[in-house]
Formats: structure tokens, C-alpha cells, sequence
């Protein structure tokens, strides 16, 4: 407490490394919910990311998608809609979609794209089915999308699916 306090006064200020602790630990979501979200991330056998919305804030994403797009670490709690192209530029400029998204009226959507960031990877990354679902927390809402490989043929687009439409189809 005393430390603390002479943090606060501008007596001393924290080191670096206990600075960089204080950043973690602020970082990261504590909420069970948000806990066991990271960790089914860090450990989905598929590309998958985890990010907060509007702008993408991108929390986590596992190995498979790190395998698939190594300069995306660089990118963990950055937003990443100025890198979005794409399926996802549309998705993203399409005001009535994310108006609905918002509302939680649309829980999810469902992609077929080649790569949907402008990253150096970007021309190698082939086409893929997404199932992005959303959900709020705490007042936040977050996207949590999860890819596999397209048949060749897929047409590209996406689908939205209203709530109400989740477990019909």
C-alpha cells in the first residue's frame, strides 16, 4: 500500500518490469467467462481469433491460425479493421449488419473468403468457411470466429443468421 501510494504521488515510479506486470494484468479479461473464451482459443485445433468490437480488438488466437498467418501475434490487442479487406471490409462498411449485430439480433455469420487482412501473408492464405459468432459481456461485445478450409467451388459472401433462426438451421 505504501508502495502504491508513493506511485501515486509521483514519489517513484514503478520498474519496468513490475510496469510491464501492471499492463498484464490489466489486460487480460477476469471474469470466468472471459477466462475460459481465451483458453478455448489457445487451444482449438482450428484457426480461430477472439476479438472485442467495434474496431476487432483482437484478444487471442490459436495456433492453427497463428500457423496460418505468423504476423498476426503482431497484431494481439491492436484493432484490426484498418487491415480488414474483403469479405470483411463489406461485413464491416455494412452499417445495417453491425447495427443488427449490436442489437444482438444477428448471433452470427457465416463466411466463405479468401484472405480477409492485408497482411504479408495476405495473397497465400487460400479460401475459408467462418462461423463468426458474437456475444456480449460486461457491457462489451465480442466476435469469436472459427475457420476451415472451402471446397474449392465455394461461392464467396456471407450469411447472417438472426437469433430467432440459430437453432432452425
Amino acid at each position: 500500500q505504501k508502495t502504491i501510494s508513493r506511485w501515486e504521488r509521483g514519489e517513484v515510479a514503478p520498474s519496468g518490469p513490475v510496469q510491464n506486470q501492471l499492463v498484464e494484468m490489466l489486460r487480460r479479461p477476469t471474469s470466468n467467462l472471459m477466462t475460459s473464451m481465451l483458453n478455448a482459443v489457445k487451444h482449438c485445433p482450428a484457426p480461430r481469433a477472439l476479438s472485442r468490437m467495434p474496431n476487432l480488438r483482437l484478444l487471442a488466437v490459436s495456433p492453427p491460425a497463428i500457423e496460418k498467418r505468423p504476423s498476426i501475434v503482431n497484431w494481439i490487442d491492436h484493432d484490426l479493421s484498418s487491415l480488414a479487406c474483403g469479405i470483411l471490409e463489406e461485413m464491416l462498411d455494412d452499417r445495417q449488419l453491425q447495427r443488427s449485430i449490436a442489437l444482438q439480433e444477428v448471433t452470427c455469420v457465416v463466411t466463405t473468403t479468401d484472405s480477409v487482412l492485408k497482411t504479408s501473408e495476405h495473397a497465400t492464405i487460400g479460401k475459408f468457411q467462418t462461423t463468426i459468432t458474437y456475444f456480449s459481456h460486461d457491457g462489451s461485445l465480442y466476435s469469436d470466429a472459427v475457420s476451415v478450409p472451402a471446397a474449392a467451388a465455394a461461392v464467396r459472401g456471407f450469411r447472417p443468421i438472426a437469433d430467432d433462426n440459430l437453432i432452425a438451421d
